[in-house]
This record gives structure tokens, C-alpha cells and sequence, in this order.
């Protein structure tokens, strides 16, 4: 009992007089400022398409994600215009939320003052958190909430006030209503409590009542799955295709994606975690942590999947990495240790710039393919030039053919980029078989012609009299992406109807 009682001492949260919340706040603002700065460059990422269409087809869910991004998107572009920094206005704040986020962590760990901004400078340095939060996707408030519920976690374990259940149960019911990552680490936290001394804090009703405010909102999208025939599920095994070459990039992307710099400190966090006796209250969150990291290379999950769980690990590698730091002499006889540190997390974010986001100019990417580490960089640029060339062979048709011709995608970002462009160029509403868009429906019933950008020609073949290649895209900027050489077919004298032929275009991927 006396050591259970000095360990609780040893890591009393520190007062709250020597919380730094100026450098805090400043570390923050400027990481919202970074965001928001790059936030118009480029162009919407294809996610971020399909996300405003959802958007406007409001639901408890969606064929590949829970409901919440998407009425993130509905809301950002009711109240900013429908413009592209307007719908990363929330994204960059979840960047600055991190921050906030990860130093709180740190401070119910024991970090002192130069431990909390450290923290934070982590969050805000992680070329991850600075990719992720750049775009409006389910990842954005998935590592944000991972991190609030990481928090909260702390909380209970640094006060054993089991009514912290009730809070964490609410932020994992958010997490969940926005992507069902979140069950990962629940399940990688409650084997992190029932094999330590935390396993008490399991016997209390106010679990029973976080769990039950968890299921309200995650019950919504559960029941819609299972009113649609379970969707995700075929979106769980078209990801599988790519399980064995997730796990072999998995572990460099773990270096690669935090950053050299960060690296020590989180892999430090973690052996400190789960070997020094001051850490011990808080083991079951980090258990929690290396387990859902674990599991996602086990899984085959993409690399960035467990992000979320470095907020925790950064801010515990920062309890002794600070004492380190303060046990050192000053450089060159004037430079503090932890000044010295700082500078090189900065160092290593602006190493990672370019790679996380759109600094460079987009022509760059032709000779220098950032995208092939960063997807995401070369596949926002050019939606309305493609848009524009779909608009331009509909247009050439003779009005009684146009009269009668849809609009098809093959992917989601192409109809997404038709239904956010499409009337600037006076075209009429997109259709595709692409997960939730193949739910909204086929084409009206008069149109037996169809203008297709990337959907399979074999396909088209099957189910139309005439096919025929109208145009190849191409960016204009010459940079290889998925969209880089996309085909439009002019396809008439659709063979059935659009009720029939509608279930061989559904594509759930």
C-alpha cells in the first residue's frame, strides 16, 4: 500500500501556477497559422469531394464512414461559402487542438514547464499531425478524438475518479461516429486495464454508463450498415488487397511519418511508460497504445491508422526526456539544453514540409514525386481542368443526343469533382457506382447515352451498343497521379434500363 502511495505522489499532475499555457497557446496558434497559410493551395483532395457530396446527402451513415465528416463538410460549407480554406478552417484547428491536447498529457504525466511546451512542439512538429490535419477527412477527427480520449484516459488513471468513465465513453462514442478506428484502440486500452492494477477501475457503474452514452452515437451507423447488407464490410476486403505491402512499409512509415526527430522521444515515452515505477498509474494507456499500434501492422492497416496513439507517447517521452535535458551543461556555454532540442524538432518539421504539404509549387512534383510518400499531394490538383474537359465533350453532342446523355464517374473524387464544378460548367448532376454514390442511384431513365470519365470500358461495353473514346486527361502540369491519363467514353444505346444495368457499376472500395 505505502508503494502505491508514493507512486500516485511521484506523479501528482503538476500545479496548475506552472502550466506554460502562453507557449502552449502560441505553439498552437502558430501550427493553426501553418495550416491555415497552405490551406488554399492546390485543390480539394478527392476525399474531401466525396465528402462534400455526402454532405449534401445527409444520413446516420455512409457505405466506408460513419457519419460525422461529412456533416463536418455540410456545415463548413454552409458557413464559409463553399470555399476550399473554408472547409480546412476546422482541420487546421484540430492541429492546434493536438498541441493543446499532448501537453496536457504530459503535465498529468509529470512534465514540468520545458516537458509541456515540448510536448506540444511535438504535436505541432509531427509531419503526421501536419499532413492530416491539412484536409478535411475521417482521419482529421479521428486523431484528434484518439487524442482527447488518450487525455481523458490520463485524467482517470492520474485521479482513479472512475467518473472520468462517463467523458471518456462520450468522446469514443464521437470518435466512433466518425470513423470506426476508434474500436482499436478501446479494445487495445481495456487489455492495457485488465492486465494491470488499473483493472479496479473496471468494477464501477459509471463505465457501464460511458459505455451506454458510446453506443448512442455509435448505434446510428451501425443500424444503417445493417439496413444497407453490411457495405463496410466489402470495403474491409478491398483494403485487405494491399494488407502485405502496408506491412512491410509499416514500420519505416512509424520513423518516417513522426519524424527522425521524434522518433527518440516517443519510442522513450513508451520504455518509460512501461518500465519506470513513476509511470506506472498510467501503464494501461500506454499498453493501450503499443497494442493498436501493433495491431495495425498485425491487420495489414495503413501506416497512419494508429496515429492518434502518438499524442500519448510523445508526451510521455517528454517526463524524461525534460530531465535529461535539464541534467546537461549549456551549449557553447549559453544555450539552453531544451532550447537546443526545441530547435531541432523545428528542424525536422521543416524537413518534412514539403512531403506533408503543398509548400511547392505543383509542377515540382513532376520531377520530384513527393506523392509517392504523400498520396494525397499530387491527387489535389486539376479536378476542375478534368471537369472542364467532361463539360466540354458533353457540350460537342447534338443538343438531342445531350438531351438524353448522363454523367458518369468511375471514382468518387471524379464525382465528387463533378458535382462541386459541374455547374460552373453547366453540366448536369453526376452519377457513379462508387461506394456511397452508387446508393444516391442511376441516371434518369431517358438517358440512354452516357459521357464517362475512368469507368471500365469493358463495362461500358457490356451494357451499351456503341463505345467510343472521346479524350484522354491530362493535368497540364505533366505529374503522375490516379487521374494523370483518365479516359472519357461516349457511350450510346445503353442496352436495358438504368434500373437493370445500374447493380454492375456499384464499386464498394
Amino acid at each position: 500500500m505505502n508503494t502505491v502511495t508514493d507512486t500516485r505522489s511521484a506523479t501528482k499532475p503538476t500545479s496548475q501556477s506552472s502550466v506554460p499555457r502562453l507557449a502552449i497557446w502560441l505553439i498552437a496558434a502558430g501550427a493553426f497559422g501553418l495550416e491555415l497559410a497552405v490551406s488554399g493551395r492546390y485543390g480539394y483532395v478527392r476525399d474531401e469531394l466525396y465528402f462534400l457530396a455526402a454532405g449534401r446527402h445527409p444520413a446516420f451513415g455512409y457505405v466506408d464512414q460513419p457519419a460525422l465528416t461529412p456533416l463536418i463538410a455540410r456545415i463548413s460549407a454552409a458557413v464559409t461559402g463553399n470555399s476550399l480554406v473554408g472547409l480546412r478552417l476546422v482541420p487546421a484547428l484540430g492541429l492546434a487542438a493536438l498541441v493543446v491536447v499532448t501537453a496536457a498529457i504530459s503535465r498529468l504525466l509529470g512534465a514540468g514547464r520545458a516537458g509541456q511546451v515540448l510536448a506540444g512542439l511535438c504535436a505541432a512538429c509531427c509531419g503526421e499531425y501536419i499532413a492530416a490535419m491539412h484536409e478535411l477527412t475521417t482521419t482529421m477527427p479521428d486523431f484528434v478524438l484518439w487524442a482527447v480520449v488518450l487525455l481523458l484516459v490520463t485524467r482517470l488513471l492520474a485521479t482513479q475518479d472512475p467518473r472520468w468513465w462517463v467523458a471518456i465513453g462520450i468522446a469514443a462514442g464521437i470518435a466512433g461516429a466518425a470513423k470506426w478506428n476508434i474500436a482499436f484502440l478501446a479494445a487495445s486500452l481495456a487489455v492495457g486495464f485488465l492486465t494491470s492494477d488499473a483493472r479496479r477501475l473496471l468494477r464501477s457503474r459509471y463505465l457501464i454508463i460511458g459505455c451506454g452514452l458510446a453506443a448512442i452515437f455509435t448505434v446510428p451507423d451501425l443500424a444503417w450498415q445493417a439496413a444497407h447488407g453490411w457495405p463496410n464490410l466489402a470495403v474491409f476486403r478491398a483494403l485487405q488487397v494491399q494488407a502485405w505491402h502496408n506491412r512491410a512499409v509499416y514500420w519505416p512509415a512509424q520513423v518516417l511519418f513522426t519524424g527522425l526527430a521524434l522518433t527518440p522521444v516517443w519510442v522513450c515515452g513508451l520504455v518509460w511508460s512501461l518500465r519506470n515505477a513513476q509511470a506506472r498509474p498510467f501503464r494501461p494507456a500506454a499498453i493501450g497504445c503499443a497494442l493498436a499500434i501493433a495491431a495495425q501492422f498485425v491487420l495489414g492497416g495503413k501506416p497512419y491508422y494508429s496515429g492518434g496513439a502518438y499524442t500519448f507517447l510523445l508526451a510521455a517521452g517528454c517526463v524524461p526526456v525534460e530531465r535529461w535535458l535539464a541534467a546537461r551543461r549549456p551549449l557553447a556555454g549559453r544555450i539552453r539544453p531544451a532550447t537546443a532540442a526545441a530547435a531541432g524538432l523545428v528542424g525536422s518539421a521543416a524537413v518534412l514540409l514539403p512531403v506533408a504539404l503543398p509548400v511547392l509549387p505543383a509542377g515540382v512534383l513532376r520531377t520530384v514525386p513527393l506523392q509517392k510518400i504523400n498520396y494525397d499531394l499530387a491527387e489535389s490538383i486539376g479536378w476542375p481542368r478534368q471537369v472542364a474537359l467532361v463539360a466540354h465533350e458533353y457540350h460537342s453532342l447534338p443538343l438531342q443526343l445531350r438531351r438524353h446523355t448522363a454523367v458518369l464517374a468511375g471514382n468518387y473524387g471524379e464525382a465528387g469533382a463533378i458535382d462541386r464544378y459541374g455547374a460552373m460548367y453547366g453540366l448536369p448532376e453526376g452519377y457513379s457506382g462508387a461506394n456511397t454514390f452508387w446508393l444516391w442511384g442511376p441516371p434518369p431513365a431517358a438517358d440512354t447515352a452516357a459521357i464517362a470519365v475512368n469507368v471500365d470500358p469493358a463495362l461500358l461495353r457490356r451494357e451499351f451498343t456503341s463505345v467510343h473514346l472521346v479524350a484522354i486527361f491530362r493535368n497540364g502540369l505533366g505529374v503522375s497521379d490516379d487521374e494523370q491519363g483518365a479516359q472519357i467514353f461516349l457511350a450510346t444505346g445503353l442496352k436495358s434500363t438504368w434500373s437493370r444495368a445500374w447493380p454492375a457499376f456499384r464499386d464498394y472500395s
